[in-house]
């Protein structure tokens, strides 16, 4: 399978222009182009839009995603670096799910009160 930056933007949710910053930024690491120098995204290329995306979400920096496509990009060796730099990335979420999790304890507890103001 092999799609057009129009096909892969519409497939994982980013617009072509965040595709195409990806890329010069060094994001994506395996993109391959067709003869007429075409972008060309195949399965490859489409797993790492995912995982960027998902870091996106995530809130991890481009610097910390390009480390990650720098250290894949070296070989199978990286593989606890990678490990490395996730679980750190991991850590950090935990933390927010923890702050975010009683910021809503606190709203659910707001709107109770509210709520028993108005019956």
């Amino acid at each position: 399978m092999s799609l057009s930056i129009k096909e892969a933007s519409e497939q994982v949710g980013l617009s072509a222009y965040t595709i195409r910053y990806y890329e010069s930024v060094g994001l994506i690491p395996f993109l391959l182009r067709d003869e007429n120098n075409n972008r060309v995204f195949d399965e490859e290329a489409l797993h790492w839009l995912d995982l960027l995306v998902c870091l996106r979400r995530t809130g991890m920096p481009l610097a910390k995603q390009k480390q990650i496509v720098e250290l894949t990009k070296k070989g199978n060796y990286t593989v606890k670096d990678r490990i490395d730099v996730l679980k750190e990335h991991r850590k950090e979420l935990e933390k927010k799910q923890q702050e975010l999790d009683l910021a809503f304890q606190k709203i659910e507890a707001k709107l109770a009160c509210y709520e028993d103001m108005t019956q």
